[in-house]
């Protein structure tokens, strides 16, 4: 069983959740004033791309590959990271900003479940499961949102976008002179003494720079969710947009990647060049080929630029970050479109992505027990039981109209502490 990057976050909810009794039915609430369903359903889609990608789920090819792994690796994340921009943005009065101490409460609940979100991630990275944990990124992710609450959506999306093309390129000269420059030194006095790196091995720089899902090259995902927040969300022509505009900024960004790899030569000069010791600490490939193909845990080797030509999975390229983007844009925009039309047929979907926090918890903690000697019964089956146990348990309890057992503590906690802030 094999585990790479591709894991979920919790995410500030989309809209306050209905409270009803355990023992009836919550009232279907208006579609101009209910929860958008869509959104739960791009969540849940995306919790399922995670069990594909860490639980081997799906079918296997004449090749013996996972025929879903492909389409899963590296897009799932990034529509989580996408739909928590969308999610802050919805927080905070979606395509109305809300504004003076409203807004204050709004900015200080996604800096608080940022705050709360690190200590559980990286208590989950303290299990030592190969999933790499996402928590913590999120975490960053929160604080660097807040500040961009306040702005029109135009100039977020323009930081969106002018990030996507600066911060990969930017981390990759960084990186490189922390490899064997400058900035090894005081790369390594910081790790030193940053006590997340001593307790989990995951410290500041791999948060916002080394890590599976730095800060630099996935805030893109972020504020485009941000961005597109403050979009009206219940219009048909904006669904449409999305879909349109996400599946061509998706395509053209491949299709430049393979002009650049293919015809104009990159492909050839990245096997001429390639060798054990430059990719030691990007997943160790045995060539070029197959890291194209499989991809990179968050981050591309430093050895020769024309890496950031690559749409490889978790390569963190400009080129990678703009076609899972817009992948992520278009599944938001699908799901917006047929979530009314088919609420009942993908209710269980959407419950998994409403619970998304406990789904990604209980995911991980089921595959620690699947690793100790005494869950060796749980390790064969341990895919399809995260699957039906995921999409039964999540349905049966949004039927009664609560949040999720970790989503309600962290609503309340961040609630409670928001109002209290100056």
């Amino acid at each position: 069983m094999s585990h790479t990057p591709g894991s979920p976050a919790p995410l500030p909810d989309a809209a306050p959740a209905a409270t009803a009794p355990a023992h009836r039915r919550p009232p279907r609430r208006s579609p101009a004033t209910g929860r958008l369903i869509g959104i739960d359903l791009a969540r849940g889609l995306a919790v399922l791309g995670m069990f594909v990608v860490h639980l081997g789920i799906g079918w296997t090819l004449a090749d013996g590959t996972n025929a879903l792994q492909p389409v899963a690796a590296g897009r799932s994340a990034a529509l989580f990271a996408l739909l928590a921009g969308v999610s802050a943005a919805l927080l905070s009065g979606g395509r109305t900003p809300a504004t003076g101490p409203a807004m204050g409460v709004a900015l200080w609940r996604v800096v608080i479940r940022g705050l709360l979100m690190l200590p559980l991630g990286t208590a989950l990275t303290l299990l030592g499961t190969p999933v790499a944990v996402i928590l913590a990124y999120y975490a960053v992710f929160f604080l660097l949102t807040a500040p961009f609450l306040h702005e029109r959506w135009t100039i977020v999306a323009g930081a969106a976008a002018a990030l996507a093309v600066v911060g990969p390129i930017v981390s990759f000269h960084v990186r490189a002179a922390a490899a064997d420059g400058p900035l090894r030194a005081p790369f390594t006095a910081v790790n030193t003494y940053d006590p997340l790196e001593a307790l989990a091995g995951e410290g500041l720089i791999d948060l916002l720079l080394t890590g599976a899902y730095p800060a630099l090259t996935w805030m893109p995902f972020v504020l485009a969710g941000l961005a597109i927040g403050r979009l009206d969300l219940r219009s048909t022509r904006v669904r449409w947009t999305l879909v349109g505009a996400g599946a061509a900024t998706a395509a053209l960004a491949h299709t430049a990647s393979w002009v650049a790899l293919g015809p104009l030569g990159g492909r050839a000069r990245l096997e001429a060049s390639f060798t054990p010791a430059a990719v030691a600490d990007h997943g160790a490939p045995p060539d070029a080929a197959t890291a194209l193909a499989d991809g990179f845990p968050g981050t591309v080797p430093v050895h020769d630029w024309v890496w950031l030509l690559s749409d490889a999975p978790h390569s963190g390229t400009p080129l990678e970050v703009f076609a899972a983007g817009g992948a992520a844009a278009a599944v938001l925009g699908g799901c917006l479109l047929v979530g009314e039309w088919l609420r009942w047929v993908l209710y269980p979907v959407a419950a998994v992505g409403a619970l998304a926090l406990t789904a990604y918890v209980a995911h991980v903690l089921l595959i620690w027990v699947a690793e100790r000697p005494w869950g060796a019964l749980l390790d064969p089956v341990l895919g399809p039981v995260v699957l039906v146990g995921s999409l039964a348990g999540a349905a049966v309890w949004r039927w009664t109209g609560r949040r999720g057992p970790l989503e309600q503590p962290l609503h309340a906690v961040s609630l409670w502490a928001a109002r209290r802030i100056p």
